[in-house]
C-alpha cells in the first residue's frame, strides 16, 4: 500500500474545502474564515493552486515576561502556512492554535528561560518550491531556531530535508504524511500531527466496534481501488467478513464508476447484500449526490455506513447527507473532557467568537511540545540538544497524554470514534462519541529505513 500524500482526513473518504480565497496576511492571530465556501469533493491527490505570488510573510513578536531582559536573544521560531493558495482556509486554525499554545505552556509569559519567543509567519502558497524560498528564508535571513508547519504534504517533505542540511528542528503539523516518520524521517524532524498509518489503525478498531458483517462502496479508479483493497486487509485483520465479494481480488466491494450519476442500481445491490456496515471508500466528484442516494434508497436506516469526519465548516456546508455515518476524527472540542480543553475551548471562544476547529489541535499541541522541550534545555535552542530533549517528551494536552515516540518521532496520542449527529448545531456540536482510542491502541508500525532502519525496535 502506498501511503497517502495529503492533508486532511484520509480516512475513507476525503472532503476538502475547495475554495482557495485570497487570505491576507497579518501581524496578529486572525479570526477563522467562516462562512466557507460550499465544499466539493476531491481526490485525495492534491494538485498546487495554478498560480501564486511571491510568499507573503507577517512577523509577530509575543510579549517578553518580565524575566526576558533586553539583552536575552529572543527564541525564533518560524511557522509555514498557507495564507494564499490550496490550504488557505486552514492558516487562521494553525496561526492561532500556535499563538495560544505558546501562551497556554508559557503561562503567559511567552518566553522561556528569560528568552522571548518571536514567531515569524511565512506563506508557503502550498507549493514545495515556494516553501523550499520562505523556508530558506527562515534559516538564513531570520536565523529563526524551529520550524513548524506545514499542510501540504509535498511542501512538509521538502522542508523535512531542508531542516535535515541546515540541522534545525522541524515540527511537522498539520500534515499526516507517513514519509515524514519513515522512509524520509531524519533526527531533526518531529510531528504533532497524527501519521495516515494511525488513521488506518484507528479505522480498524473504529470498525471493529461498529460491525461484523461489511461491504464497500469504492470508485473505480486506481485509488479507489487501492483505497478499498487497503480497508479490505484492515477489516479482514480485525476479524470482519464481507457479504459479497470477500476475497484479496474484489476487496468486499462494489466499484462505481467516477462519472456515474445514477448510483440506485448498485446502491441496491448493497441494500440487498446482508451487510450490518457499509464502508465508503469514494474519492473524488460525486460523493454528495451519492450519499443522497444511498438515503434515498433505505441505506441509512438498513445498516451503518462508515466514511471520514472533517473539520467543523467542512461538516456544516458538506456532509448534510451523511448524518447518521460514523467516523474517525482526529479532534473536536466537544469531546475531551480536561482542563487543557476547557482552557482552550474558553479562550478560543472568548477571542473568536467560535470553538476550535479540527486543526487548531496539532498546532496548539506543537506549542506545547517545544515549549516542553525547551524548559528541559532551559531556553538552549541548539537543535542536538531539542532534538535529545524532544524525545523523551511526554505532555498532558487538549486530548489527554501524548508521548513522542523517540525512535521515530511519532507523536502517540488519542484518537475518537464518533457518530454525526447532526450538521446544524449553532456551538458546532456535530458528534456523538462512541469510543476514545488509547494512543496504543493506534500506534503505528516503525517505517525507517536505510541508515535509519537500526532505530526500530527489534
Amino acid at each position: 500500500m502506498k501511503p497517502f500524500h495529503t492533508f486532511a482526513l484520509c480516512i475513507l473518504v476525503l472532503l476538502v474545502a475547495c475554495a482557495s480565497p485570497t487570505v491576507e496576511p497579518t501581524a496578529t492571530p486572525r479570526a477563522p474564515n467562516t462562512p466557507l465556501a460550499q465544499p466539493q469533493p476531491t481526490q485525495v491527490a492534491i494538485t498546487p493552486a495554478p498560480t501564486t505570488t511571491r510568499a507573503a510573510e507577517a512577523t509577530r513578536t509575543l510579549a517578553p515576561t518580565p524575566n526576558a531582559t533586553r539583552e536575552s536573544k529572543p527564541i525564533k521560531v518560524g511557522v509555514l502556512t498557507d495564507q494564499t493558495g490550496t490550504f488557505a482556509v486552514y492558516s487562521a486554525q494553525i496561526e492561532n492554535g500556535i499563538a495560544l499554545g505558546l501562551e497556554y505552556a508559557t503561562d503567559g509569559n511567552n518566553a522561556i528561560a528569560g528568552r522571548a519567543i518571536q514567531v515569524i509567519v511565512k506563506d508557503t502558497a502550498s507549493r514545495p518550491e515556494t516553501g523550499i524560498q520562505v523556508a530558506r528564508e527562515l534559516i538564513e535571513n531570520d536565523q529563526v531556531d524551529v520550524l513548524v508547519g506545514v499542510p501540504s504534504a509535498q511542501v512538509a517533505l521538502a522542508v523535512a530535508d531542508l531542516a535535515r542540511q541546515f540541522k534545525k528542528i522541524y515540527i511537522a503539523q498539520p500534515t499526516i504524511i507517513q514519509d515524514i516518520s519513515g522512509k524520509n524521517f531524519n533526527p531533526y524532524v518531529f510531528r504533532t500531527s497524527r501519521t495516515s498509518t494511525q488513521d488506518l489503525t484507528a479505522t480498524g478498531a473504529a470498525l471493529r466496534t461498529i460491525g461484523r458483517n461489511f461491504v464497500q462502496v469504492a470508485s473505480e479508479t486506481q485509488l479507489g481501488i487501492a483505497n478499498a483493497s487497503t480497508y479490505y486487509a484492515i477489516i479482514r485483520a480485525n476479524g470482519g467478513r464481507f457479504a459479497v465479494n470477500d476475497s484479496p481480488e474484489k476487496y468486499g466491494a462494489f466499484f462505481i464508476p467516477q462519472e456515474a450519476k445514477d448510483f440506485t442500481p448498485i446502491l441496491q445491490r448493497v441494500l440487498e447484500s446482508g451487510a450490518d456496515t457499509a464502508v465508503v471508500t469514494w474519492t473524488g466528484p460525486g460523493l454528495v449526490p451519492m450519499f443522497t442516494q444511498m438515503n434515498q434508497v433505505g441505506i441509512f436506516k438498513a445498516m451503518k455506513v462508515f466514511a471520514g469526519m472533517a473539520d467543523n465548516q467542512t461538516i456544516k456546508t458538506g456532509y448534510g447527507t451523511l448524518v447518521g455515518a460514523y467516523g474517525v476524527t482526529a479532534y473536536h472540542y466537544a469531546l475531551p473532557k480536561n482542563a487543557v480543553n476547557d482552557w482552550l475551548v474558553q479562550k478560543y471562544k472568548d477571542k473568536y467568537k467560535v470553538p476550535p476547529d479540527l486543526f487548531v489541535e496539532s498546532s496548539f499541541t506543537s506549542a506545547q511540545l517545544l515549549v516542553a522541550a525547551l524548559r528541559a534545555t532551559n531556553g538552549d535552542a541548539n537543535a542536538d540538544k531539542l532534538s535529545a530533549a524532544l524525545e523523551k517528551t511526554s505532555f498532558d494536552g487538549l486530548k489527554g497524554k501524548y508521548t513522542v515516540r523517540d525512535y521515530d518521532h511519532v507523536l502517540l496520542q488519542p484518537l475518537y470514534v464518533v457518530r454525526l449527529r447532526n450538521v446544524d448545531d449553532p456551538d458546532f456540536k456535530f458528534f456523538d462519541l462512541i469510543a476514545e482510542l488509547r494512543p496504543e491502541e493506534t500506534a503505528p508500525p516503525c517505517f525507517l529505513e536505510n541508515e535509519f532502519k537500526a532505530r526500530c525496535p527489534r
